[in-house]
């Protein structure tokens, strides 16, 4: 089993690290290579391609930046930086290629966490501090009434 998997992931590795840069290439143009050389292969007559989608693929950029032999598919080893919470809540932070970057991704994300319960307990002060005023200015009330219905009874 084991060893299934592990010829699984070397083999796409490899075919990861086959892509080949084309600077100038369109989406359009690796299309029509492609539909060019599936009769080859095929025993059946191939559908000629659909005008308006080679439009839209021309738009396209053959290899998009930062996804050229992406390190998730190409790297050894990455290394998973993830968070959980004090509810229990699990999050992803990222896939990282050394381990540096995915413990800074955590500091950063933890130090956020901790101001953002900073942040709680203010605001839970600052209400409560709210509601006690708004309550006295209540008992201030109270208390005229209750002294304006002793002076009516006298």
């Amino acid at each position: 089993q084991r060893e299934e998997v592990e010829k699984d992931v070397e083999g796409l590795k490899k075919f990861f690290r086959s892509q080949k840069d084309m600077p100038g290439k369109t989406k359009a143009d690796i299309v029509k290579q492609i539909w060019k050389e599936l009769p080859k292969h095929m025993d059946t007559p191939v559908a000629p391609l659909d005008e308006e989608m080679l439009v839209d693929l021309a738009k396209e950029p053959a290899v998009i930046e930062g996804e050229f032999k992406h390190s998730w598919g190409t790297a050894e080893k990455l290394y998973k930086s993830e968070a959980i919470d004090s509810f229990g809540n699990r999050y992803l932070l990222g896939v990282f290629e050394n381990k540096a970057e995915a413990e800074k991704a955590f500091d950063a994300w933890n130090k956020e966490y901790e101001q953002a319960g900073k942040d709680v307990k203010e605001n839970l002060k600052n209400w409560a501090k709210q509601q006690e005023a708004e309550l006295a200015e209540e008992q201030d009330s109270v208390d005229r009434i209750r002294k304006a219905l002793e002076e009516a009874r006298r």
